[in-house]
């Protein structure tokens, strides 16, 4: 994705039972998504991996300072994001095409600090996005917050096994 996330929105959509989700940018661009009950809980699985692997939490002595911490800098993160914003309607360029592609594959690298996500359809582009805490904190609550509409009643991720830096999962 060429510019800076602008704004993330996440809706569940009943007569598809898939997540629209639509990512604008600074530089006036639209990237729209449908994400599965199987990609979504992916996607938690991967950004629940990134939030273990804070610095911070992660120099905690005991587990128990490590949730403690965690729920804290989730909640800074929660306090400091505006839900209360409607997603621009506006006429962005949508590079991807007018309709939503189907996630497929998901990409993911942790350097940094930083997650390196990235969401592809089964054939073509897709788009790359960088995302610190804060807005993995934002997107974790955008995803909960859909498939709880959806009633899917995913329980949340547990961390992946991974052994390597750089991932791919489809």
């Amino acid at each position: 994705m060429p510019g800076a996330i602008s704004q993330i929105q996440m809706l569940y959509n009943a007569e598809e039972d898939r997540i629209l989700f639509r990512v604008n940018s600074t530089d006036q661009l639209e990237f729209r998504f449908w994400i599965t009950r199987r990609f979504s809980g992916l996607l938690l699985k991967v950004l629940k991996q990134h939030r273990e692997k804070d610095p911070d939490v992660m120099t905690q002595s005991t587990p128990e300072a490590k949730e403690a911490l965690a729920s804290f800098k989730q909640e800074k993160a929660m306090g400091q994001a505006d839900f209360s914003q409607k997603f621009a309607e506006q006429d962005h360029q949508r590079p991807l095409g007018d309709e939503p592609r189907l996630a497929f594959k998901l990409n993911y690298a942790i350097n940094d600090g930083n997650l390196q996500l990235g969401i592809h359809p089964k054939d073509g582009q897709g788009i790359s996005l960088v995302l610190n805490q804060d807005l993995n904190a934002t997107l974790t609550q955008l995803l909960l917050s859909a498939q709880k509409k959806a009633g899917w009643n995913l329980p949340e991720a547990q961390p992946l096994a991974v052994a390597a830096t750089n991932r791919v999962i489809n």
